[in-house]
């Protein structure tokens, strides 16, 4: 019973096949939050280049 325990414990440490899908999910989860830090702070920039471009117009800030 021991050596089949053992030999299981073996064999779990040299699987990696669900590894990948694993390391998909963090790495898509690490992309996700990228896009989303990035995403805000440009349309936060965006917003300000427009309203001093706007105010910079004759007529514009009305």
């Amino acid at each position: 019973m021991i050596t089949k325990l053992n030999e299981l414990m073996i064999r779990l440490q040299t699987d990696e096949s669900g590894l990948t899908s694993v390391e998909y999910a963090v790495l898509g989860a690490i992309v996700v939050g990228a896009i989303v830090a990035v995403g805000t702070n440009f349309n936060q920039q965006l917003a300000g280049a427009f309203a001093a471009l706007f105010n910079q117009v004759p007529g514009g800030g009305d």
